[in-house]
């Protein structure tokens, strides 16, 4: 996962110093712990390793999606939303294998970008079967329905640095990120 974050870091560089220079540190393995114990969760090698590179990605619009969260706003997204876990879903929809179709949301569903409209990309710590555990599922507010993204962040971050060193990000000067950063937004090309 270093080296993942490293060409991640070297293509922000040099699409928009300020946004890579910026990057917050990594989470240490205390503050780590203590987000799962909030969401009585373990989360995959993975994304622990992942956020001990960098708790956050302020500034960067992964794809169509928001920045990375950090682990304080992963875990308040998650509080928000579970008040809605093991609801019935809307509709009758077959299980499929990948995700699970019986509720309309699950408290193992862990949301680390925010889409913005109320749509998030999440972590499946609750699948349908445990060879899928860690996904990333992209979760609808409207149907509320998941699809699949990816089969964990490894592959999800590979295709995001992939796209950052093809030159299909751009550091937007007119636009600058909605936390308070002042930060040019880090966007995909028109």
């Amino acid at each position: 996962m270093q080296q993942l974050w490293a060409r991640i870091e070297a293509a922000l560089e040099r699409i928009a110093p300020e946004v890579a220079a910026a990057m917050p540190p990594g989470a240490t393995d205390g503050q780590i712990r203590a987000a799962e114990a909030a969401m009585g969760v373990q989360l995959p090698p993975d994304v622990r390793e992942s956020y001990r590179c960098h708790d956050g990605l302020p500034g960067v619009l992964i794809g169509l999606h928001t920045a990375l969260h950090p682990l304080d706003a992963m875990v308040d997204d998650w509080r928000e939303r579970s008040v809605d876990a093991g609801d019935p879903p809307w509709d009758e929809r077959a299980e499929d294998g990948v995700i699970r179709r019986d509720v309309a949301w699950s408290a193992g569903w862990i949301p680390f970008i925010s889409i913005g409209n109320g749509d998030v990309i999440c972590i499946d710590l609750d699948p349908p079967t445990p060879q899928r555990r860690g996904q990333i599922i992209d979760w609808s507010h409207e149907g509320w329905r998941a699809g699949y993204e990816a089969a964990g962040l490894r592959e999800f971050l590979e295709a995001f640095a992939a796209d950052l060193e093809a030159d299909r990000y751009r550091a937007d000067e007119t636009r600058r990120a909605w936390d308070g950063s002042g930060l040019p937004l880090v966007m995909l090309k028109d």
